[in-house]
C-alpha cells in the first residue's frame, strides 16, 4: 500500500486514481484491535437491536453492515448506504451468498432518501469527520430516525494524535499540520454538544483511544504532511522532513515505536 494515500479524500472515492487503496486502507483499520471495541461500543450505544430497523451511513465495505445485520436478526433489516459506488460494489461483493438481512444503497448524508422517522436506529461510524456540511449531515441523521429510537456516532479528534519522537517542536509542528488536514478535526470532541443543541436526550460518551502500529501511522499521516510541506504549511524543507521520519523508522525496527489519537462514541435518544 502507498504511504502516501490521503483519507481526507473518502467522499470522493469513486474519482481517485487508485480507489482500491481506500478499500486497503478500511481493511487495515478494521483488523486493529481497538476497531473491535469501537463497534461494540457503537452497537451498546444503539441499545438492543432485536427486529430493529437500522440505518448505517458510510458503509464502505460493508464489512460493519453485516455485522449489525446479524444483530437484529431475521425480523430486522440494515440499510448501509455510502457516497461510493467502488465501496458499494464491494460491499456486495463481498455479502454475496449471505442471508443476512442488509441492502446497500447509494445516498448522500447531507440529503437522505427517506422519509422522516424511518429508522428504529442510525449509526455513523467515521462519517461525520469527513462530512463538508456537519451540520446539516447530523440533522439529517437525527429526522431519519423514529422518536424513541437511538443514534450513534464515532468520530475521532485529530489533536488528540501523538507519537513519540526525539523532536518536540518538530513534532508539535507536525501533528498539528496533520490534524489540521482534515476537514471536521474536532468532530470528536464536539458530538456531544451538537447532539445536545439538537434536544436529543440520554446522550452518553464513551471515549476510545487507537494505539497506531507503524504501517498505520505511516499510511494515515504521511501523505497529508507531505502536502503541508509542499504548500508550506510545515515549515520543513523536504529533507527535513525525510530526517523525521528517520527516529520512527529507527523506532519500529526496535519494536519503540508509539502514536496514538483518540476517538469517542456518543449515543443519544431522539424523543
Amino acid at each position: 500500500m502507498s504511504a502516501t494515500g490521503n483519507i481526507g479524500n473518502f467522499t470522493t472515492v469513486d474519482t481517485a486514481p487508485d480507489s482500491g487503496w481506500f478499500i486497503d486502507f478500511m481493511d487495515i483499520a478494521n483488523a486493529l484491535p481497538e476497531y473491535r471495541v469501537m463497534k461494540d461500543e457503537l452497537a451498546a450505544a444503539m441499545g438492543d437491536l432485536d427486529g430493529k430497523t437500522v440505518l448505517e451511513v458510510g458503509c464502505g465495505t460493508g464489512d460493519d453492515a453485516r455485522e449489525v445485520a446479524a444483530l437484529v436478526g431475521a425480523r430486522g433489516k440494515v440499510v448501509a448506504t455510502d457516497l461510493s459506488t467502488t465501496m458499494l460494489a464491494e460491499a456486495r461483493r463481498r455479502s454475496e451468498g449471505s442471508a443476512l438481512p442488509v441492502e446497500f444503497r447509494v445516498a448522500d448524508l447531507r440529503g437522505l432518501d427517506f422519509p422522516d422517522d424511518t429508522f428504529d436506529a442510525a449509526r455513523a461510524k467515521l462519517v461525520l469527520m469527513h462530512c463538508e456540511d456537519i451540520e446539516t449531515g447530523l440533522d439529517e441523521l437525527v429526522r431519519v430516525v423514529r422518536p424513541g429510537g437511538r443514534i450513534a456516532v464515532f468520530d475521532y479528534d485529530f489533536d488528540t494524535t501523538i507519537v513519540d519522537h526525539p523532536d518536540t517542536e518538530g513534532t508539535r509542528q507536525a501533528m498539528r499540520c496533520f490534524s489540521d488536514a482534515h476537514r471536521n478535526k474536532w468532530s470528536g470532541r464536539q458530538l456531544r454538544r451538537r447532539m445536545l443543541a439538537r434536544g436529543l436526550q440520554d446522550v452518553t460518551v464513551s471515549p476510545l483511544t487507537v494505539v497506531m502500529p507503524f504501517g498505520f501511522f505511516r499510511t494515515l499521516s504521511a501523505g497529508r504532511l507531505a502536502s503541508a510541506q509542499q504548500s508550506g504549511q510545515l515549515d520543513f524543507t523536504p529533507e527535513q522532513l525525510e530526517q523525521w521520519w528517520l527516529p520512527l523508522l529507527r523506532a519500529e525496527d526496535e519494536g519503540t515505536f508509539f502514536a496514538s489519537f483518540t476517538g469517542f462514541v456518543v449515543g443519544a435518544t431522539k424523543p
